[in-house]
């Protein structure tokens, strides 16, 4: 067809997928419309046909559009190459390469963000990616604060992609930013924290015993998932994690007792001293396709694994335990700064020691009753 204003506003949306409108006037020229309704001119360029995206209607015109084609072909009768636009996965790693090193934290959240979900845009050249993509990849997680997350870092990524002129606008201007989800509130019954502890011993390693670890130490996941040989001490019983793995960024010691050592002693670090390695030999990786799993033979409903560490400090409060403590003993931020923070760093430690050994001894027992009251039965 002879692409004009009209036919390209009356051009047809797939159902899926994407559909390629050439126009007869301008060989290897066209519009290319998505299932989401946007339409992008681009040119299919040489005997390989290589696409070169030009813009999107109607930011771009026609004719504005037609123009660059016929120099983008010209350019190559005349054997200048044009520059390809970089692929997702290129832009992605200089992203991450020229964020502050000040940053570690926050760059180690985009490596998660943007490494994993998108994983599927890596060899998609940067200007072809369209919001329609970002959003059904967005709309495939579970969590609303993983997708905000991702949300945000995909904006950072972008942003910086439109500033080196890789592209001339975001796509993710076209999405609305995702709300800010509420606080999540969910604190685990007694009974529903033993049926999650009895289906961890039962799931066993390497998401199992992670579980476990997270219902009695209450530390966060990806700290119990890096966890090393190197940071545990048998003989003063206690872990510390490097101000690396913590959202502080400060380092971090906790006590622990009994029932995290036989823990501990019946799982094998790996030669690098990880406890729970990933095949590519870094820290534990496979959270969503294990808690999948986990769900279907645990069944509490509604359950997320950072509620163990919220029922813990519930939990606490119940039994007594001083707030000061607990805080201390989560890593929060209310007891990092100030006198506690700069003079009583070992503070807390036998506090702390006393209030480990109360919750270990009311899981054994939540554990204990469980068991007489099947042998009753």
């Amino acid at each position: 067809m002879r692409l004009t204003d009209m036919t390209v506003q009356k051009l047809i949306v797939p159902d899926r997928g994407q559909k390629f409108y050439p126009d007869d006037t301008l060989r290897g020229f066209g519009v290319r419309v998505s299932q989401g309704g946007s339409k992008t001119f681009v040119v299919l360029v040489g005997a390989e046909r290589r696409r070169t995206t030009i813009g999107r209607y109607p930011i771009v015109t026609l004719a504005q559009a037609r123009e660059k084609a016929r120099t983008i072909l010209a350019e190559r009768q005349l054997g200048i190459a044009p520059k390809p636009s970089p692929t997702f996965g290129v832009v992605r790693e200089e992203y991450l390469a020229h964020r502050d090193d000040r940053l570690r934290t926050a760059t180690r959240q985009a490596d998660r963000y943007l490494f994993k979900p998108f994983a599927r845009l890596s060899q998609t050249q940067i200007a072809d990616i369209e919001a329609v993509s970002i959003e059904r990849v967005l709309d495939a997680m579970d969590a609303p604060t993983t997708r905000r997350h991702a949300f945000i870092r995909l904006q950072g990524l972008f942003r910086y992609a439109v500033r080196r002129g890789y592209l001339e606008r975001s796509p993710m201007e076209r999405l609305d930013c995702l709300p800010q989800p509420d606080a999540r509130e969910r604190v685990l019954s007694d009974a529903e924290l033993r049926q999650v502890v009895e289906a961890a011993r039962l799931y066993g390693y390497p998401y199992g015993t992670i579980v476990q670890l997270c219902a009695v130490l209450g530390q966060r996941r990806q700290q119990i998932g890096a966890m090393r040989a190197q940071f545990v001490d048998f003989e003063t019983m206690t872990i510390t994690w490097p101000p690396e793995l913590m959202k502080t960024g400060r380092r971090h010691t906790i006590p622990f007792g009994p029932t995290t050592k036989a823990i501990l002693e019946g799982t094998a670090p790996n030669d690098e001293g990880l406890y729970f390695a990933s095949r590519v030999n870094s820290p534990f990786v496979g959270w969503s396709y294990h808690k999948a799993r986990f769900d279907r033979t645990c069944k509490v409903p509604d359950f997320r694994l950072h509620d163990l560490r919220r029922t813990l400090a519930t939990r606490w409060q119940e039994m007594g335990i001083e707030i000061a403590a607990t805080e201390k003993y989560l890593s929060h931020s209310a007891v990092t700064g100030g006198l506690i923070g700069i003079y009583q760093r070992s503070a807390y430690l036998e506090q702390m020691r006393a209030a480990v050994l109360a919750w270990e001894a009311k899981l054994q027992a939540l554990l204990s009753d469980a068991k007489i009251a099947d042998r009753a039965a």
